[in-house]
């Protein structure tokens, strides 16, 4: 018996079939593991991944031994089936005909039942849509079985089923079937008593069928349980429907009404739809000008040409409050729209309704404007539509349009009228079709921000705890819905202190969690995201999932490239779609994501790809910044301890102009490139991890920030063992031995470089073994240790002149310049020098010949050279200004300050050093220390200081 044999059924209790009987899948929680499996679609789910979709947040620490009980229970109940459950080095896999899965067979019926609607076979897309709703079982969805996975399923099958029916009955009211639809959905509302959506249809069915009274009755019945349980009146579209029932002029099957009911004529009405806008609108006065200036009142033709209404797009993500700042410029510009004021909800990011086709739209706003009779088709009513607004002086809101061909036949055709549309896609076609003007929300600021939280829960308490509130408003990324929410939570509780929440929020892992309102999916910054990701088309929800993988605020596109595996132009056009839909957004050659949907995009990341596929995008990015880093080294004429693997032609790495390119490039990328370092020893990718740890030296050691240095140097060295690379290890130790002297620390600078010279004396690595000397001869002159430094920085030359490395020469002379000019001996001190800095310029590295230089000035002072000494001072501020080396350059501008001190000229000495000083502040160099005691000493008019005197080299 083959694997394809096997049949799952999981709308409904879960059942599995093979050869014509039912298997036994044993008790709950394995019942659970096969259907994450089932469902999971051939893809490995890894055993981490199972334990949180069976347990949650909070597994056992029996689980995992559960867990192999189970898929063990299970390979006995599937025996006999060859080997459908096959287990790889991370976890297991159902082998599964997705024609056999019944929530496949669903979604492939559901996708012909919309093509053909589109393409006008109605009675094909009635087929489909009844045999997609007859998969559904008896019960919900995965009933019974246990864990996180099976509730969202659940929730997100019986969403489905609904949407399903939605579509179903608009179909067959489009093909004038009322009766059948009265018959579905009468049973259903009793299930879904508040979907007024599904009440609006039964209304219009019943009203199709002969029966306005019983429509009428239905909108009663809904209006009293609104009323009744959550103090709320019908939504505008189902008063606007009522109205037109009522204006049928139904008398032979009265109704009861309330007081309240609007009487409504039979004639021409002026509508006045508009929703009620927030009642404290908080800043946006910028962007509310800007849809005011697109619609100037003072002219018949709306401040445009003849023929040529205003349309303005206010366009951005979820929950930036477009609706609201659409419906605040509708309200100040009602008065002069005489003629009314239409809304319509489209419905285009909703979890609750479908997207409204355009016909519906076109008969509720017709139906708006009292026009009796409305056409059946799409077409006349597009036509009486503007045939009637034409010189009409309208105000209308189109909000939540899902794209531009879902609006494009709800505009007036000319005339006087105005119209707004919201979305989360940047309509395009509008702008580029009729000239729309697109208004781009952007976040609140600081400021709106700490606004909005002041008037939700209050001024007293938010200045009682300004620090938390600002950091609320950070966590928040300052979304408007995100703000209100956590005012919600804060007002909500009992004495709750900003604070709390503030504390709640700093935990990724639980933040979109608590930035809802439990039940209320309208209120949750994770369901508004979640629209939008619906929304997209299979390539864009991948690569979204993808980019969630991404550690870093901004991606590059070759970056980006590299991570989706495709090429970099590809790469551009998925980009530009996400952007689109305002998912990401783009600033030069970087995209980037909110910090809010970034968390999303992890989190469905985690829940849509699987383990393997999320390491092997991880491993493809990680190789890109290797080999990016590896070139700018290159380019510096440096050696790499290590072979890169072979370069994948799609994912080209950086190309840079020149050093000061290369180490601003890792000054943008520093943070990204840090977090990497930790992702790749967290995924096993320890080679990398070690490698992104060592090829990071030319950019820390220029810039500074010494102490982020040595904690990204200890990741990549635990790397490094648990790889069981030797050299990698003896590579790193002396890497931070140099990091320790640059903080102070000779003691363990030079703990860190005997370790590892040992590792270069086991493996006989005489280049290592120069680099590891010179080093340590560098750290034991800073410890004033000046035999032993004289002794090691000898034996380092004496290698590096039998090894030939240009680049160690220079080194070991560098130290020996410095050692010289510290002890006096300036004419000795040049002599290295001098040779030292030729062999600097052979080998291509400013960084050694700008220290050469530096030392070279001081042993020039020491010999009351000091013409000579400022301008090696002034060559080396200039090569260090060129290059980008920041720590240098602070050293040169130092060393300056002291020559024109010794010559009296105490106003160029103060300005250096004070210059000297805040470029080292800013790199959290020792040397600041220096720096401040020599002005301290310069205000108090000494005697000239010697320029070597207290001069340090520079690691």
């Amino acid at each position: 018996m083959q694997d394809s044999c096997l049949r799952v059924e999981t709308l409904g209790p879960l059942r599995a079939y093979a050869g014509g009987r039912e298997l036994v899948l044993g008790p709950p929680k394995q019942r659970a593991v096969f259907g994450v499996l089932a469902l999971s679609t051939n893809s490995i789910v890894s055993r981490d991944d199972l334990i949180d979709r069976i347990w949650g947040e909070s597994p056992p620490t029996t689980a995992a031994g559960s867990l192999h009980t189970y898929v063990s229970g299970l390979r006995r109940a599937l025996a006999g089936l060859g080997d459908p459950l096959p287990s790889s080095g991370s976890g297991y896999a159902l082998r599964l005909d997705p024609g056999q899965l019944d929530i496949r067979a669903v979604e492939r019926l559901a996708a012909r039942a919309r093509t053909s609607r589109t393409e006008q076979d109605l009675s094909t897309a009635v087929t489909a849509f009844d045999e997609a709703l007859a998969c559904w079982r008896p019960g919900s969805a995965l009933s019974g079985l246990p864990g996180p996975f099976a509730a969202e399923y659940r929730t997100w099958a019986a969403d489905l089923r609904l949407r399903l029916l939605i579509e179903r009955a608009e179909l067959l009211l489009e093909v004038d079937q009322p009766r059948d639809v009265v018959d579905q959905l009468s049973g259903h509302i009793l299930d879904n008593p508040y979907h007024e959506r599904l009440r609006a249809l039964l209304m219009t069915a019943l009203r199709q069928s002969g029966r306005t009274a019983d429509a009428l009755a239905q909108y009663h019945a809904l209006r009293n349980l609104l009323a009744e349980d959550l103090g709320i009146d019908p939504s505008i579209e189902l008063q606007t429907l009522y109205a037109s029932l009522l204006a049928d002029g139904v008398g032979t099957h009265p109704v009861p009404a309330r007081p309240a009911d609007p009487v409504v004529a039979t004639g021409p009405v002026r509508p006045a739809q508009l929703p009620h806008g927030i009642g404290e609108f908080v800043g946006r006065n910028a962007v509310v000008q800007q849809v005011l200036d697109a619609a100037p009142a003072g002219s018949v033709d709306g401040g445009g040409q003849a023929g040529c209404p205003r349309i303005v797009m206010v366009v951005g993500v979820g929950g930036i409050g477009k609706t609201a700042l659409a419906v605040h410029c509708a309200h100040l510009l009602a008065s002069a729209y005489p003629d009314g004021q239409l809304y319509v909800n489209l419905h285009g990011f909703d979890p609750q309704h479908p997207a409204r086709p355009p016909a519906d739209a076109l008969g509720h706003l017709l139906a708006s404007l009292n026009v009796g009779k409305v056409p059946a088709d799409q077409e006349g009513r597009v036509a009486l539509w503007r045939s009637t607004v034409r010189d009409k002086r309208l105000l209308i809101v189109l909000d939540n349009a899902e794209s531009a061909d879902q609006v494009e036949d709800l505009l007036p055709g000319g005339g006087p009228s105005f119209t707004i549309v919201t979305s989360r896609n940047r309509l395009s076609g509008l702008a580029v079709r009729y000239a729309a003007r697109r208004v781009t929300l952007p976040l609140f600021t600081v400021e709106e921000s700490l606004k909005l939280l002041s008037d939700s829960i209050g001024g007293a308490r938010v200045e009682g705890e300004p620090s938390a509130a600002r950091r609320l408003a950070d966590l928040c990324d300052h979304l408007p819905l995100a703000l209100r929410i956590a005012s919600e939570q804060v007002t909500a509780g009992f004495q709750t202190r900003i604070a709390d929440l503030v504390a709640d929020l700093e935990d990724v892992r639980r933040r979109l969690d608590a930035l809802q309102i439990p039940d209320d999916e309208l209120a949750s910054v994770r369901g508004v995201l979640s629209w939008s990701y619906a929304r997209l088309d299979p390539e864009a929800a991948q690569a979204f999932r993808t980019l969630g993988l991404f550690p870093g605020a901004g991606i590059r596109l070759e970056a980006a490239a590299a991570l989706l595996d495709v090429p970099p132009s590809r790469a551009a056009a998925v980009l530009r779609g996400l952007a689109a839909q305002h998912l990401v957004e783009t600033t030069g050659g970087s995209s980037w994501m909110h910090d809010l949907t970034r968390i999303y995009a992890e989190e469905v990341s985690r829940s849509g790809e699987t383990s393997a596929s999320r390491r092997q995008a991880l491993e493809r990015l990680l190789r890109w910044y290797v080999r990016t880093l590896a070139r700018g080294h290159e380019s510096a004429g440096d050696e790499l301890p290590f072979t890169l693997e072979a370069e994948v032609r799609r994912h080209v790495p950086l190309r840079f102009g020149d050093r000061k390119e290369f180490v601003a490039w890792c000054a943008q990328e520093r943070d990204t490139i840090a977090s990497l370092v930790r992702t790749a020893q967290r995924i096993g990718c320890h080679e990398q991890a070690w490698q992104l740890a060592y090829l990071l030296f030319d950019y820390f050691y220029a810039a500074g920030q010494v102490r982020e240095w040595a904690d990204t140097l200890r990741i990549g060295l635990r790397s490094a063992e648990m790889a069981g690379n030797r050299r990698a290890r003896a590579v790193l130790f002396n890497h931070l031995g140099v990091a320790h002297s640059r903080m102070g620390l000779n003691s363990g600078a030079a703990q860190q470089l005997r370790l590892g010279l040992r590792l270069a004396e086991e493996l006989g690595d005489d280049v290592l073994r120069t680099g590891l000397l010179g080093n340590l001869a560098a750290t034991l002159r800073a410890a004033k240790d000046y035999g032993a430094a004289l002794r090691h920085a000898r034996q380092a030359l004496d290698l590096a002149w039998r090894t030939g490395s240009e680049y160690h020469e220079a080194g070991c002379l560098d130290v020996l310049c410095e050692l010289h000019a510290e002890l006096g001996e300036f004419e000795e001190s040049l002599r290295h020098g001098r040779a030292g800095l030729t062999a600097a310029r052979r080998s291509r590295n400013v960084l050694l010949e700008a220290n050469i230089l530096i030392n070279l000035g001081v042993a020039e002072h020491g010999l009351k050279n000091d013409g000579r000494a400022l301008r090696y001072f002034q060559d080396a501020l200039s090569l260090c200004e060129s290059s980008g080396d920041h720590y240098h350059e602070a050293l040169a501008l130092f060393a300056l300050a002291k020559v024109h001190r010794a010559g009296r000229a105490r106003k160029t000495a103060h300005g250096l050093a004070t210059r000297a000083l805040l470029r080292l502040k800013g790199l959290d160099a020792t040397e600041t220390a220096d720096i401040t005691d020599f002005l301290r000493v310069l205000a108090a008019d000494p005697p000239p200081v010697p320029v070597a005197d207290s001069m340090r080299r520079a690691g």
